[in-house]
């Protein structure tokens, strides 16, 4: 009956938002895509203290996996590859900046401690075979998150028409523990803003079918590289109400060799009801 129930709701609000706006955004969690800091978009330097809340550091303790995103109280957003042949045992750590440093401090501020979380169930897409397609994945915490200024959710639009306002953004942004020029895996937490290549022009460089599920951006001085995968590819957005939230399109995915600067991410909007659905069906306080 509930899960019915959700069904309608969410039904009843895509037909309400059937002529686009931003503002008809049909929302996982209603307090996302904030930060208390000031939202830094910079070319591969560190992310400012809290001002990407959302970010979930998945590891083995200490070995750095994936990245990911917080979209609700018990939900991380993933890429499913992430999960491929690893046996041993993933955590999710949230409020992380730093991995070097047992606490956050920046401009005589400090963070609250990050917090490891343990997975309780994780929900690869049941068609994920390759990172080429079907490349998403949720994983339930096994506790309820408390929201602060260094751990909230980010925005994940459920209303699959905001596609063509996806389209039309220049420039999006990403952040992760990726490789950078100087190591594998940075301690400190990168943001980039990179530009959004269109898929025709991505399809001749990666040689295969890349279609609406996908999202194509980079270039040679600003990309995602290797480690980053898994974590959010997204914009500000000014929503009703004329207020901003930082909004999540797309999953760091793939990229190819020789690398040519653009990369492909999964783009979230298609697989919307099937989020909805995972989170609605296995939700739980």
């Amino acid at each position: 009956m509930k899960q019915s129930l959700g069904n309608v709701l969410l039904l009843a609000i895509l037909i309400l938002g059937s002529q686009y706006s931003v503002g008809f955004a049909v929302l996982l969690d209603n307090n996302c895509g904030v930060s208390t800091s000031s939202y830094r978009i910079t070319g591969g330097r560190d992310a400012g203290l809290m001002s990407a809340p959302w970010m979930a550091y998945l590891h083995t303790n200490p070995r750095f996996i994936c990245g990911g995103s917080l979209v609700n109280p018990r939900f991380v957003l993933t890429a499913a590859h992430c999960f491929a042949g690893n046996a041993t045992t993933i955590y999710v750590r949230l409020g992380e900046n730093d991995s070097s440093q047992r606490m956050d401090c920046e401009n005589n501020i400090c963070a609250p401690s990050p917090a490891d979380y343990w997975i309780m169930q994780k929900f690869l897409h049941p068609k994920f075979q390759t990172s080429r397609y079907y490349d998403i994945a949720l994983v339930k915490l096994n506790q309820h998150v408390i929201y602060s200024d260094s751990v909230r959710p980010i925005c994940v639009n459920l209303n699959p028409m905001w596609q063509s306002y996806v389209d039309g953004i220049s420039y999006l942004t990403v952040h992760g523990w990726g490789a950078t020029r100087f190591a594998d895996v940075s301690a400190k937490l990168q943001t980039t803003q990179i530009p959004q290549v269109d898929r025709l022009t991505c399809r001749s460089y990666y040689g295969y079918n890349v279609d609406r599920t996908h999202i194509c951006a980079g270039e040679s001085k600003h990309y995602v590289g290797k480690g980053d995968s898994g974590g959010p590819l997204g914009s500000m957005v000014n929503t009703r109400y004329n207020t901003m939230r930082y909004f999540q399109f797309g999953i760091v995915s793939h990229l190819r060799q020789p690398f040519m600067g653009v990369s492909v991410f999964t783009n979230i909007l298609p697989y919307s009801n099937w989020i909805y659905q995972t989170i609605l069906t296995n939700y739980s306080y």
